[in-house]
């Protein structure tokens, strides 16, 4: 990949941040006061608000939905797509700080987390919130049942409840999306549909700039003070639009639990000069660098700490950064991958196959707050430490079978220049539908040297 050059410069940030342990008591505070919120019963708040526009949506991705459980083997041999259902959607009454949309998606428990989200990032966000629900047979095929009724509305009063809070707090501006799938047994659950997800919060974005973040990633407040200088904007619209993505370096605290929590939260408001000095004492890490130091080596740390300006990365074989670009050029995510693994890794090579070069944020960033694993990954993660270290044959319906799967076909078409990530069909006729959504992009991508896969 060629090198490229850019003279655009960011503002450093000048302010003082708190010790760590205040921000960890006021952290801890928040978050105890947010789950009691959260699991509350009953609270006061006023109703949460949607809009014709938001019921459009939902009517249009549930149109032809009908009542179908996911299975396994269907999903995994068959790739069957997640037949997910629209329960509500929630839009934000107040206007954008500034024109840069953060994605993301979760599942119903991960709430606190969108929440701690929203506290860094002060622009706008757009969620899609997901609860899976089992229905066996012995509960009936053909419709939800009741005691799923009352789950869906339970989430939804719960949410409901959350958003509200989010809205008061005078945090990000938020645009929520909640939906559900059935599936025929608890171990299909583990099929989280999260490129699907993610694709739908996509469809509630109104800005022409955006990111893809992970929920557990806290978003550095320097990034919002950048992002509220119109000239900032300016210059960062331009560069997405030649294709150049805006990388955002990923870091992770050296402890887990409670302290690596707390570490997170004071990352995410330090200054450039803080988080240096506790990545020089190894507190903070790059993100994975114990367990999968390729997906974020390319971003060159060391170089980050040394300068105050944008610098060019090459694309390599297993990057996954973070990244901002544009509405017009990001590509989709291809909706086959299910569960866990190599979902991120396969879009950021569609951003190489499809032209994209990468440069790299000086003064802003993400850190990851620790959490437990969940038990899909814990799932791939021990197969494919049976693949790679005792050489077990995994049958075909194994989910990290599957991945790698997608992984080498992903490859294959990007090699011979006809990649082109798998959409929901549903998805699609509602930008054929509902003219007010941003238009559905075509991309063309060109074949990529097979050696960069080696």
């Amino acid at each position: 990949m060629q090198s490229i050059s850019c003279t655009h410069t960011y503002g450093s940030s000048q302010r003082q941040w708190r010790s760590s342990r205040s921000l960890g008591s006021r952290w801890l505070i928040t978050f105890a006061l947010l789950s009691a919120l959260f699991n509350a019963s009953k609270i006061s708040a006023a109703p949460s608000k949607t809009t014709q526009q938001s019921e459009e949506l939902a009517a249009c991705i549930n149109e032809g939905s009908g009542f179908t459980r996911t299975t396994w083997n269907g999903s995994i041999l068959n790739d069957t797509l997640p037949n997910i259902k629209v329960e509500k959607i929630w839009w934000s009454q107040r206007p954008p700080k500034f024109p840069v949309t953060v994605l993301t998606q979760l599942s119903v428990d991960r709430m606190p987390a969108l929440f701690n989200q929203c506290t860094t990032y002060l622009g706008p966000m757009s969620a899609a919130v997901y609860l899976p629900l089992v229905q066996l047979d012995k509960d009936g095929t053909a419709e939800l049942s009741k005691e799923n009724q009352k789950k869906v509305s339970n989430e939804a009063a719960r949410i409901g409840r959350m958003y509200d809070s989010i809205e008061a707090s005078g945090g990000c501006q938020l645009d929520l999306m909640f939906v559900y799938e059935v599936f025929d047994s608890l171990e299909a659950t583990m099929l989280y549909p999260v490129n699907t997800l993610r694709n739908l919060a996509r469809m509630q974005v109104r800005t022409r700039l955006l990111s893809a973040i992970d929920v557990d990633m806290m978003i550095s407040k320097t990034l919002s003070e950048e992002l509220s200088d119109p000239a900032r904007i300016a210059a960062l619209e331009e560069l997405a639009l030649s294709r150049v993505a805006t990388v955002l370096p990923a870091f992770e605290p050296s402890r887990q639990g409670p302290v690596g929590r707390t570490i997170a939260d004071h990352v995410a408001l330090a200054s450039k000069g803080d988080i240096a000095k506790m990545f020089r004492a190894k507190e903070l890490l790059q993100f994975k660098l114990k367990v999968f130091p390729r997906g974020h080596t390319p971003t060159n740390y060391t170089w980050w700490f040394q300068t105050g300006a944008p610098y060019p990365v090459a694309y390599k074989r297993m990057f996954e950064p973070w990244f901002i670009t544009h509405w017009d050029v990001m590509p989709w995510f291809d909706v086959n991958f299910k569960g866990y693994g190599l979902n991120k890794i396969v879009h950021v090579a569609s951003l190489n196959y499809y032209g994209f070069t990468f440069q790299v944020h000086p003064g802003a960033w993400l850190v990851h707050r620790p959490h437990e694993d969940t038990k899909v990954r814990k799932v791939v993660a021990h197969q494919a430490s049976d693949v790679n270290k005792l050489g077990v044959k995994l049958p075909k319906n194994a989910l990290y079978y599957k991945v790698t799967i997608l992984f080498g076909a992903a490859k294959r078409a990007m090699i011979k220049g006809e990649f082109s990530p798998r959409l929901d069909d549903r998805m699609v006729a509602c930008f054929n539908k509902l003219p007010w959504l941003q238009p559905l992009k075509q991309l063309k991508g060109s074949p990529v040297d097979a050696s960069l896969f080696i």
